[in-house]
């Protein structure tokens, strides 16, 4: 009787251990799971803020960029030939008021690294659109100004 008695006792021990970490596992699953919602409802916050902030990004840069064109289309109708568009936006071209074909390319090719989108890319937008609109007409003026 008192075997049976002690056995019972030890199975009921064993049994209110086995709950106990049963309780501690469901305690940190759902530690876990909460901390899982955390994380997922933070990030979606940022990505939020950060949709919020391109858009904003993008409405600034289409408002620099019409202004910029406008001031670039008053340029282009300034400048007679692709020497004076080069030094119009600032690009050195030697050579004096007449420079030959092949030292106008070597300043073209100076602007077109000067002016290249992916070169100027930075925290500020004003300087990136201006560089990529003035990559833009570069390359159209290339092609009104024919040179070798």
């Amino acid at each position: 009787m008192e075997q049976e008695l002690a056995s019972r006792q030890q199975q009921i021990k064993l049994q209110a251990e086995e709950a106990q970490k049963l309780r501690k596992r469901k305690k940190a699953e759902i530690m876990r799971l909460s901390n899982m919602e955390k994380r997922q409802k933070q990030r979606l916050e940022e990505v939020r803020a950060s949709q919020k902030q391109d858009e904003a990004n993008l409405n600034l840069k289409e408002q620099l960029r019409s202004e910029i064109i406008k001031e670039l289309k008053v340029l282009e109708m300034r400048c007679f030939d692709m020497a004076s568009l080069l030094r119009s936006l600032g690009v050195p071209v030697e050579g004096g008021m007449h420079p030959s074909p092949q030292q106008v390319h070597a300043a073209y090719k100076r602007a077109v690294l000067k002016f290249h989108p992916d070169r100027t890319s930075g925290s500020n937008l004003k300087q990136q659109v201006e560089a990529e609109e003035k990559f833009k007409l570069i390359s159209r003026m290339k092609e009104k100004y024919k040179f070798q």
